[in-house]
């Protein structure tokens, strides 16, 4: 059975086959959105003198001078008709405004671009963000907010709605210096290539090395036309979350939940700044779930689901390669952070799939605790580590490159030619309290060049070789062969709301990986906006696989 993980209704809100030529009544859209500026202008005029309804409140951190109903105070309309981006633009360049809007379909005309943005903010009324959505014309491809500086930003309780015709989407680029809040947003739609409009659903930054951005309840579901990598056809898919090089400062992302993106559902591997991600759920993202790294940045409590089998029949395309996390840090070699307290499932994935964890040679020193994999899609690692003198993702990593595993369980019945565990040129790596029981064909820990390390009180129950240690003086300790191990929680849970099953084994035989992995990601002319965000990434990234062990060129250690 699949995870049952539908959060958002499929249901294209409000009238949105309105063109620019005119509306049902015979006014122009050009006429149509003067009248509007106009009416929100008089509008704003008596709010800005009012005392009762827009007496200044406190939301998710952000104070706010006033509040104003966006269809009462404002007059908007909340059938979809009329445009709403005059009236949004005059409050934020007046600033100090939380605009709130009852049930209902908004529609956004053009893109409304401001810097500077100071307390300003919109929250939808509703029970559930589905019930206040913001549209566009159909078949559009735009961000319909972006912001550039400034401290004090929320969206609230809303859904962005670019239906389901399979062309176009819309997104949200929100950068503030601090103060910047994204609480329970959900996407809405069928997510196609970027050839066909598609952009970055969200891209939010904290543009202030001291600065915060908070995303809390986020739902990104798709379905999604899965394209190839964009090297081999020129087109190319679209992240959920995106962050760029001016990310200096901390993002928190909790309780959300991103599935069937067509690349990386959160990608933030040119980042400097930190991207910590908490209790949060992963389901089928193709490439890889997360492209994070770095001493700043971790992974909490999260459950990654890989059974592309059972992926929803809405999508397009075939998954490539789901990897639940790249832990990477591009050109900036950077060493530290950690993975925490997180399940990993593995029911079937495609054949180039590596490894639900993946470190790269750009990374240095990291851990994994707490953790568990349920690996039973054959040919698929748990973790690899990669050698940082031969980085495929970006530069080499500062010293040290030990890699920890502490009360890290890997259960399963997968088989494949590579271990469950491999590391590869990082001395002083550490396995301590770990448990392995794999059922199916596969070795259990293989440690290269991997000198004054150490596999101590941890249980290799497998088929294979249980420890295989070439060229790398380990040293080890109570190494059991027979124990069980613990397996992934049955349940998982987002903000005490949205329960997931664990999805019941569906196993799929499949290949060695193989070469030509990960695509290229292009951003928009929107997301460069003459800065140097277009770093997103023109690159090709070309997998390098691990040869496998032979017993010429290793050493065994059953202890």
């Amino acid at each position: 059975m699949p995870e049952n993980t539908d959060c958002v209704e499929k249901e294209s809100g409000g009238n949105r086959g309105k063109t620019s030529e005119g509306t049902e009544s015979g006014v122009s859209r050009r006429d149509a959105l003067k009248m509007s500026a106009t009416a929100a202008a008089v509008g704003l005029t008596g709010i800005s003198a009012m005392t009762g309804s827009a007496a200044a409140t406190e939301r998710q951190g952000i104070s706010f001078d006033r509040v104003v109903n966006a269809v009462d105070d404002l007059g908007l309309d909340p059938d979809g008709d009329e445009p709403i981006d005059s009236a949004i633009e005059e409050t934020i360049e007046e600033g100090d405004y939380l605009i709130e809007f009852p049930p209902g379909t908004y529609y956004w005309e053009d893109t409304v671009d401001e810097s500077d943005v100071n307390n300003w903010g919109i929250r939808g009324l509703g029970d559930d963000p589905t019930d206040v959505r913001f549209v566009s014309e159909d078949g559009a491809g735009k961000f319909l907010l972006k912001t550039n500086g400034g401290e004090g930003i929320l969206v609230e309780n809303v859904a962005i709605d670019y239906g389901f015709d399979r062309e176009g989407s819309l997104g949200l680029m929100l950068k503030a210096d601090d103060g910047l809040r994204v609480q329970d947003l959900h996407f809405v739609g069928f997510k196609p290539t970027q050839g066909e409009g598609a952009v970055e659903n969200l891209s939010p930054q904290a543009l202030d090395s001291d600065g915060q951005a908070i995303v809390d309840g986020l739902v990104c579901t798709g379905p999604t036309d899965i394209a190839p990598h964009g090297h081999l056809d020129g087109d190319v898919n679209t992240s959920c979350v995106w962050l760029g090089e001016r990310h200096v400062g901390e993002l928190l992302v909790r309780n959300s939940h991103i599935e069937n993106a067509g690349t990386n559902a959160i990608y933030a591997r040119e980042s400097a700044g930190d991207v910590k991600i908490e209790d949060s759920l992963f389901v089928n993202n193709n490439q890889t779930a997360l492209r994070i790294g770095g001493s700043g940045s971790y992974v909490k409590g999260c459950r990654f689901v890989v059974d592309t089998d059972n992926a929803t029949e809405e999508n397009d395309g075939e998954f490539i390669n789901p990897h639940a996390v790249t832990w990477e840090t591009g050109e900036r070699g950077e060493t530290g952070g950690y993975i925490e307290d997180c399940d990993f499932v593995y029911e079937s994935a495609p054949a180039k799939t590596a490894a639900a964890v993946w470190i790269d040679g750009s990374a240095g020193e990291m851990a994994i605790r707490d953790s568990r994999f349920r690996m039973d899609a054959d040919g698929v690692a748990a973790i690899r580590a990669d050698d940082p003198r031969d980085p495929r993702l970006g530069d080499t990593a500062s010293k040290p490159w030990g890699v920890t595993l502490e009360n890290v369980s890997i259960t399963g019945s997968s088989s494949g030619s590579h271990p469950a565990v491999f590391v590869n040129n990082r001395d002083g790596s550490a396995i301590r309290d770990c448990c392995l029981q794999l059922t199916g064909n596969r070795d259990g820990i293989y440690l290269r060049n991997s000198d004054d390390s150490v596999v101590e009180n941890t249980n290799v129950n497998v088929e294979g070789e249980a420890t295989t240690f070439a060229g790398s003086d380990v040293s080890t300790e109570d190494i059991s062969h027979s124990d069980s191990c613990p397996v992934p929680d049955d349940s998982f849970s987002i903000d005490d709301e949205t329960e997931t099953e664990t999805p019941t084994d569906d196993e799929t035989e499949t290949e060695t990986p193989t070469d030509d992995e990960s695509e290229s990601e292009t951003p928009t002319d929107d997301e460069s906006e003459s800065e140097t965000e277009t770093e997103a990434s023109t690159e090709t990234e070309t997998e390098t696989e691990p040869e496998t062990p032979t017993k010429t060129e290793t050493e065994t250690d059953d202890e």
